[in-house]
């Protein structure tokens, strides 16, 4: 049967609670067929999530609701690979309520780690060099990911590489090692050429708005996106948890991002994103939207992206294009319209510019 994970957002929750409330659902159960497995709680957020094995999601819900009730604040499906990846592993389930092996309960929040790779001659233009170096590159950084216990993903869009932590503290040390291990890498000749960029945030399974860590992968790649060259940027939420301080973070070249930033980035990236292929997508349409002056919108956009609105438009199109190609699922023009260029040719030129390749050679 399928899996499912709900989210419950409360003014509280402590433990009792939250087993008397487990006990309810166990008890109504096989009335609608369905199996509560196991659950976690964040007393310090007031947050909850029941994994669920259940024919559909309504079934879920009646349980849910008959059993203490309250209905969840989202309800989504979890396929199995990305429960694995998430949370799967090293558990000790205490009456259904998931702790660490060390006794502490289990929050639910995992610890996302972004990282982009680019070889340097592409954002030159120069004739891109064979792909080995970078497949060694990529090796070395899974290699210090698994080296902090960390499970690693190469990302379903471009070649990037995600890193999910349990340890928030084991997501910033594998973090700062990567920094140092790329940096000294790219000081040899064989790598002299390549770029890299990171993103680092606190995700939570489910939210009332998106699926089982979606909103966390989304964000992460956001702040990977925006991140300077050799840069580590992360949330405020991040560096609150590990104690991080403003100054040892830009000592170690990291940014911190405000929790009003991460919101203004999240709402533009997902706006861009959702008009990629209109012709009306412009500064206009963003500062409309999203509710702010030409002049705010420009101000803004710089200094978190380091572009204007215009160039994170056009940069948003061509990234989208590089994935598009990459699955060779559809012929050159039909992509260039499917991102808002009208024109191939005009497309092709941008594109080269950005990756230092035509469309045709994108492997």
């Amino acid at each position: 049967m399928p899996i499912y994970m709900d989210f419950h957002n409360l003014s509280e929750i402590n433990i009792e609670d939250s087993r008397k409330a487990h006990l309810k659902d166990l008890s109504v159960q096989d009335k609608y067929k369905v199996k509560y497995l196991q659950y976690w709680i964040n007393e310090q957020e007031g947050k909850a999530y029941c994994l669920i094995e259940a024919p559909s999601k309504e079934a879920c819900a009646a349980t849910h609701r008959e059993a203490n009730g309250t209905m969840a604040c989202n309800l989504v499906e979890v396929k199995g690979g990305m429960y694995d990846m998430f949370l799967g592993d090293n558990q000790k389930i205490d009456h259904g309520l998931v702790r660490h092996f060390n006794g502490e309960v289990d929050n639910g929040y995992r610890y996302i780690l972004s990282l982009e790779l680019e070889n340097g001659h592409a954002q030159l233009g120069k004739k891109v060099v064979t792909r080995n170096p970078y497949d060694q590159l990529k090796l070395e950084c899974i290699a210090l990911i698994e080296k902090y216990q960390g499970r690693d993903r190469i990302q379903g869009e471009g070649e990037g590489i995600m890193g999910i932590f349990r340890t928030p503290e084991a997501a910033l040390d594998c973090c700062l090692e990567l920094r140092s291990h790329l940096l000294k890498k790219i000081g040899t000749k064989m790598f002299r050429s390549y770029r890299f960029k990171m993103g680092l945030c606190v995700g939570q399974p489910v939210t009332a708005r998106m699926g089982f860590f979606e909103e966390a992968i989304k964000f992460a790649n956001i702040l990977s996106s925006i991140s300077r060259t050799f840069e580590i940027t992360t949330s405020r939420f991040f560096s609150q948890i590990v104690n991080l301080e403003e100054q040892i973070a830009s000592d170690h070249g990291i940014r911190i991002i405000e929790a009003s930033d991460g919101r203004f980035l999240d709402d533009l990236y997902s706006l861009v994103q959702k008009n990629l292929e209109q012709d009306g997508l412009s500064v206009d349409f963003l500062s409309q939207e999203l509710g702010v002056s030409r002049a705010q919108l420009y101000r803004k956009t710089t200094s978190l992206t380091g572009v204007s609105p215009n160039h994170y438009i056009r940069d948003q199109r061509l990234a989208k294009a590089m994935s598009l190609l990459r699955r060779r699922s559809h012929h050159i023009s039909e992509i260039a319209l499917a991102v808002g260029f009208n024109n191939p040719s005009y497309f092709s030129k941008c594109f080269q510019k950005r990756f230092g390749l035509t469309p045709s050679r994108v492997e």
